[in-house]
């Protein structure tokens, strides 16, 4: 008797039927396409809108704004899926405070927040794995590891401080989780966000030439992760200034804010290279910590919103007519003022970035 023959599409089709297939492959989910909004007009158009589900790091110096870029993202990941969406926070350090995650506007309601103090690189991802794989409640996880470099193994945790660890221990722990998780993580529409610190791999001879950056989770971060941003050092040139133009330091006053700086190491949208500033105004809380308007204003005399005649502000007739209910002036004498009412104004002001983002990513 002839054996059946079946066609590859028939092949395929019984493959993915068998139940002791089905746990192996995700073909029976459909990858979601959401987009996650970072706060920043400049950082979300370079990144064609926000983060999607994946996986994603951030690294660079201390104090660059790693923490408070990742918590500004969850933010917005509660706002977008409500109570279906939830902060799983793993602080591995010190750094996370109260007047973060207050500053941030970050909801700490029992269902849309956590924050799990645990270092040992074991537990962290055990308890990734089963919220993935066990996910009965249908919920949507961001996952933040702050960071990767305060993980460490749990063979190694309670050995004296003089003994050896195992080397590159982290590092192969991390390539075999993202191997596990990375594909589960994003095909059931979660999200990953990993910080590290950038650090200085000095070869033999102890000679600086040559040094190659390097950071926690080795190569397997990089090559796991959808985007790297990577976030660079601040200098006296990318401070806001209470008086900006008086001509000594000391006048200058106290500073008011400081322009946040992003190089793009990886990308998924062919931005790898580009770099991105975005600025940050102190005092401000509830997540509203970066200076949007102060971006909308340079965008929208970019791209022709409005014309510029001596110190006269004159929006353009459609966007004029659009938002003149919401408080748009048809004309405004200087910057400063403009900058005023869209602080003052911010029903208008979102008004105007969500207009600016479908604008200018409809025509990419």
């Amino acid at each position: 008797m002839s054996k059946e023959v079946l066609t590859a599409e028939e092949q395929i089709t019984s493959f993915l039927n068998d139940k002791n297939n089905k746990k192996y492959h995700y073909n029976h989910l459909q990858q979601e396409d959401y987009k996650i909004s970072s706060g920043s007009l400049n950082l979300d158009l370079a990144m064609d809108g926000g983060l999607g589900c994946g996986i994603h790091r951030f690294t660079g110096v201390n104090e660059g704004g790693k923490t408070s870029c990742a918590l500004a993202f969850a933010k917005h990941f509660q706002q977008h899926f409500g109570d279906a969406g939830k902060i799983i926070y793993f602080k591995a350090e010190g750094r996370l405070s109260n007047e973060m995650v207050k500053r941030s506007g970050v909801s700490i309601e029992e269902r849309n927040w956590c924050v799990i103090a645990c270092n040992i690189f074991e537990k962290v991802f055990d308890l990734i794995r089963d919220l993935v794989q066990n996910n009965q409640e249908k919920r949507k996880y961001m996952f933040i590891i702050d960071s990767m470099d305060g993980l460490c193994r749990q063979s190694d945790y309670d050995k004296a401080f003089g003994d050896a660890e195992q080397v590159a221990g982290g590092s192969l722990i991390s390539s075999v989780f993202l191997k596990k998780q990375s594909l589960p993580i994003a095909m059931n529409g979660h999200m990953a966000l990993i910080t590290s610190q950038v650090r200085i791999e000095i070869p033999t001879g102890y000679s600086r030439a040559g040094a190659k950056p390097k950071s926690a989770g080795g190569h397997a971060v990089k090559h796991y992760a959808n985007n790297i941003l990577e976030f660079e050092e601040r200098y006296n040139a990318d401070i806001f200034w209470e008086n900006p133009n008086a001509e000594t330091a000391e006048k200058k006053g106290n500073p008011t804010g400081h322009m946040c700086k992003i190089a793009f190491k990886k990308s998924v949208n062919e931005k790898t290279g580009a770099k991105v500033r975005y600025p940050i105004k102190y005092g401000r809380s509830n997540g509203n910590s970066i200076w949007v308007e102060r971006e909308l204003i340079d965008m929208m005399l970019l791209w022709g919103y409005f014309e510029k005649s001596g110190a006269w502000i004159k929006f353009s007739e459609d966007i004029y007519e659009k938002y003149k209910d919401l408080g748009l002036p048809e004309k405004i004498q200087g910057e400063p003022k403009l900058l005023s009412l869209l602080e003052d104004s911010p029903e208008l002001s979102k008004s105007l970035v969500d207009e600016f983002k479908q604008d200018i990513l409809r025509n990419e």
